[in-house]
């Protein structure tokens, strides 16, 4: 299937992932975010949340990932950037997650000719469909 990168209104949906308490410590370790929010059991009883939590950008990467996993990966050339990243829920082990997304712009590259900028609007959600994240990737892709 041909996917059409520069037609504003395409909608796909990513594959889903089950967050796992491995991603929580090995994130960790890579970034060095070592907040007992999403290591220390106890503390984390008596945090807002109740009990662990993802790390926001852990989140957001996987997610990230999610799209990486589908088809529209064949025309992306690079990630130009990301914008307007709205935490909005919190995301705990055994969470199952993807994302809903829409091409809401796009346009031919300036300097890249034969290429278009193009904004992908995603919103992440989880297993009982509730929001958790929202943001726009920007991509260099190709026809």
């Amino acid at each position: 299937m041909t996917i059409e990168v520069t037609k504003i209104g395409y909608k796909f949906i990513t594959k889903r992932r089950t967050i796992t308490e491995a991603d929580i410590i090995l994130f960790a370790g890579l970034t060095g975010d070592m907040h007992p929010a999403h290591l220390d059991e106890i503390y984390s009883k008596s945090s807002i949340f109740g009990k662990r939590v993802s790390h926001g950008f852990l989140t957001l990467s996987l997610l990230q990932g999610l799209l990486a996993q589908h088809e529209i990966i064949n025309n992306i050339v690079a990630l130009l950037g990301v914008n307007n990243v709205k935490f909005k829920s919190p995301v705990f082990i055994g969470d199952t997650i993807w994302s809903e997304c829409e091409i809401v712009d796009s346009r031919e590259s300036k300097g890249k000719s034969g290429n278009y900028v193009v904004n992908i609007h995603c919103v992440g959600k989880k297993q009982d469909n509730t929001e958790i994240l929202e943001y726009d990737i920007i991509e260099l892709m190709k026809l």
